[in-house]
């Protein structure tokens, strides 16, 4: 079990995907610092409005209330709440896995470890480990952005940035647990990565609500997308936590569960 985790871990590092997912989400957080920075500094504010960009009554309030929040709070509602995270760890378990079937590295693996269940343990661990650097390597370049961007946010307490590796961690870890399941089942590289657009991204999950809406139904709050917003709510001092972890957990079962059943069953 550890020796696989190792040697995911290694091949992990030694990936351009690693690199190249982290810095499409670095570049990210640092345009939304650059926008925040427009909107809440009144010199860059009047450049733009010089430039054409309109700001209404609403927009003050809004103004208004990023300039109040907390750092967590910004981070949260301006970086995560995208999904730009979930969408890159879908992507990346997607191909990890893949690679592995396509390359018949998986016949080496199982002949050597036999127990199937111990493939999946060690991918989910290494995309837990992948999770925790770029969620702490986000929260890094948010702040130095920040700071660069004469940006003052209030600071946050341990238990906010507690709920926050907690609850992102474990919703961001559902959804390497489903694109797993879909990689072991469907065993493509281009029907993950559509996954991963879809699923994390909310188009599904907001596509079904609208529908479900015409007859007063909601599924949000029980879909891992809820979870991300229901997280993020949480962080704006919005809304409860244990329901959307509950959520998370519930779904991270079924996602395991369902990897590990077509593992035992499906030729390699």
């Amino acid at each position: 079990m550890l020796n696989m985790l190792r040697m995911d871990l290694r091949r992990m590092a030694r990936t351009k995907m690693f690199y190249i997912a982290f810095g499409v989400m670095a570049a990210g957080v640092i345009l939304t610092v650059v926008l925040l920075h427009v909107v809440t500094d009144p010199d860059a504010r009047a450049a733009a409005m010089r430039m054409g960009m309109v700001f209404t009554d609403e927009d003050g309030a809004v103004i208004n209330d990023i300039v109040q929040m907390t750092f967590m709070e910004a981070l949260c509602s301006t970086v995560y709440t995208g999904g730009i995270l979930f969408i890159a760890l879908y992507i990346v378990s997607v191909l990890f896995v893949c690679s592995d079937f396509s390359s018949g590295f998986a016949k080496n693996i199982f002949s050597v470890q036999g127990g199937r269940w111990i493939y999946f343990v060690s991918k989910v661990l290494c995309m837990a480990v992948v999770c925790g650097i770029w969620m702490v390597g986000t929260a890094v370049v948010f702040k130095i952005a920040c700071q660069m961007a004469d940006l003052r946010f209030m600071g946050a307490g341990t238990f906010p940035a507690a709920a926050f590796a907690g609850g992102f961690g474990l919703v961001g870890i559902a959804f390497c647990a489903q694109g797993i399941f879909l990689s072991v089942l469907s065993r493509s590289e281009g029907a993950g990565i559509a996954a991963a657009i879809v699923l994390p991204g909310g188009i599904v999950v907001s596509l079904l609500e609208s529908l479900l809406g015409l007859w007063g139904i909601s599924v949000l709050d029980r879909t891992l997308y809820g979870c991300v917003q229901g997280v993020a709510m949480y962080l704006d001092a919005r809304g409860p936590l244990r329901p959307y972890l509950v959520t998370a957990a519930v779904w991270f079962a079924v996602w395991t569960f369902g990897a590990i059943f077509v593992l035992k069953r499906r030729d390699i």
